[in-house]
């Protein structure tokens, strides 16, 4: 029982939450309004979930590999830094690299069992999602490491998520939830981005060049309020073109916890206390966008 409990730990458990969320954004975004089955739904969160926590121990495994994990004496758990069970001796590194394969095998069984119970429509989403899974993190793509890139692969890999349940749910890909579907991605880029921020100096030792490493002191404001701006421009888009109701412009009450962040990092000195205060807040933010999110789009429904 021990061991089940510290694999479950291994796949950092309480970042799984905003997957779920995506997977709610896209069964309440959607453009039909007849539901797929709820065995099938539960099944799409079960292929979404394993796909993310996949990701998850598959960094941790590549992020030791590189030395990042090692070398990250500024981490601040448990938001940065990974889950440490490498380094502490919990697991071996192939037990992990084969725990992490398990579950990416466990969501890609899952999700073409899905496609054979509702549609084949949803397999290069389910592809897609897996690839990016495996180039985020692993050689030699490692997108993680290559600024912007990364950002933009958790984009577009927690918008897949959201158009994927939106598609299931009408059989058919739900071209409408493209934009909703990206305002939520760069939400979640925007969390590892500010996340990225306190193992800068552990990532540069090892090579890891993330958009954080990779970016000026002073910029690094900009780019955490670039992300949730591109969201809210892609929310007015949906809107302009009749695709979500005004409903969902109730994101725009948490707008001033992203504010508030950006200032801070702009006026204060980037340093340990300043990111363990800013770090959960911005995880708190994201979390309440997706939930007024999904109000306006249940209030629409």
């Amino acid at each position: 029982m021990r061991a089940i409990r510290y694999y479950f730990l291994a796949t950092r458990p309480s970042f799984l939450t905003i997957t779920l969320l995506g997977c709610l954004i896209g069964l309440l975004g959607s453009s039909n309004s007849n539901q797929q089955h709820w065995g099938i739904n539960l099944m799409a969160v079960s292929a979404a979930v394993f796909a993310h926590a996949a990701a998850n121990v598959l960094n941790d495994y590549f992020d030791h590999l590189n030395g990042t994990d090692s070398n990250n004496l500024d981490r601040i758990p448990p938001f940065t830094g990974g889950s440490r069970f490498i380094q502490e001796k919990t697991f071996k590194p192939k037990e992990i690299f084969k725990f992490g394969l398990l579950l990416l095998l466990l969501s890609i069984c899952t999700g073409l069992y899905i496609c054979y119970l509702s549609t084949w429509t949803l397999l290069p989403i389910g592809i897609f999602c897996i690839a990016l899974v495996w180039m985020y993190s692993a050689p030699p793509f490692e997108l993680m490491s290559r600024g912007l890139l990364g950002e933009l692969a958790i984009a577009l890999s927690w918008a897949l998520i959201v158009i994927g349940f939106a598609s299931l749910q009408s059989n058919s890909f739900d071209v409408a939830a493209i934009p909703i579907a990206l305002a939520y991605g760069f939400m979640v880029a925007n969390i590892l981005f500010l996340n990225q921020i306190p193992d800068i100096k552990a990532d540069k030792s090892s090579g890891k060049m993330t958009l954080a490493a990779q970016s000026a002191p002073k910029n690094l404001w900009v780019w955490y309020l670039a992300f949730p701006a591109s969201a809210y421009i892609l929310q007015i888009v949906s809107f302009y073109f009749g695709l979500t109701a005004s409903y969902t412009f109730a994101t725009l009450l948490i707008a001033p916890i992203f504010i508030q962040c950006a200032i801070k990092l702009k006026n204060r000195e980037i340093d340990k206390p300043l990111m363990s205060t800013i770090i959960p807040l911005n995880i708190l933010g994201a979390h309440l966008y997706a939930l007024l999110l999904c109000a306006g789009l249940l209030i629409k429904a």
